[in-house]
């Protein structure tokens, strides 16, 4: 099955709103998981109300991206793929297509990345991007220009043929059909 743009789009909104836990990728949220968790990564594990997470899907933000290759449907069970596992630097290393923020294309279904690689958010048309921002938020829907972004860029385990021709968002590039 081929992974789109507009499917991670469609996968990204049916996450809206469902908690972050660092290290996640949509597993539902499960004692076990927690435990699993907080043992690995002790330091994104402080608060105290993962309890009345148990239940939710949960992703963190490069795992929103990994969420949807690995998953049927926006709700089905994840099946981990070590070949598309990465961070959020390995993520935008392994894009086709990438460069700054001024010269995206306006494409729902392209991520966007933070200029320190500690972020990524995925964005899905008219300005707005839906992002695993933290656990204190989840996964919530923001304006492009508020977060700070600074890169974008096209994973090679997205199909993006059936975006067609695009516009720049800065004045005298020249962007070509591809």
């Amino acid at each position: 099955m081929s992974k789109t743009a507009q499917g991670l789009v469609e996968y990204c909104k049916a996450q809206l709103g469902l908690p972050y836990w660092w290290g996640t990728y949509g597993q539902t949220a499960t004692a076990a998981l927690y435990r699993e968790k907080k043992a690995q990564y002790p330091g994104y594990y402080t608060a105290d109300n993962f309890m009345s997470q148990l239940g939710k899907r949960v992703h963190d933000c490069v795992g929103l991206v990994k969420g949807y290759l690995w998953s049927a449907t926006p709700t089905s069970t994840p099946v981990y793929t070590a070949s598309e596992d990465c961070n959020v630097p390995m993520l935008y290393n392994r894009c086709t297509r990438r460069g700054s923020l001024s010269g995206m294309p306006d494409i729902p279904g392209v991520c966007v990345f933070m200029a320190s690689m500690s972020h990524v958010g995925v964005y899905i048309g008219d300005g707005y991007v839906i992002e695993a921002r933290g656990h204190a938020y989840g996964v919530v829907k923001t304006r492009l220009e508020d977060r700070g972004w600074a890169l974008w860029g096209m994973p090679k385990y997205i199909d993006y043929s059936d975006t067609g021709t695009y516009t720049c968002k800065v004045l005298y590039i020249d962007c070509k059909e591809w």
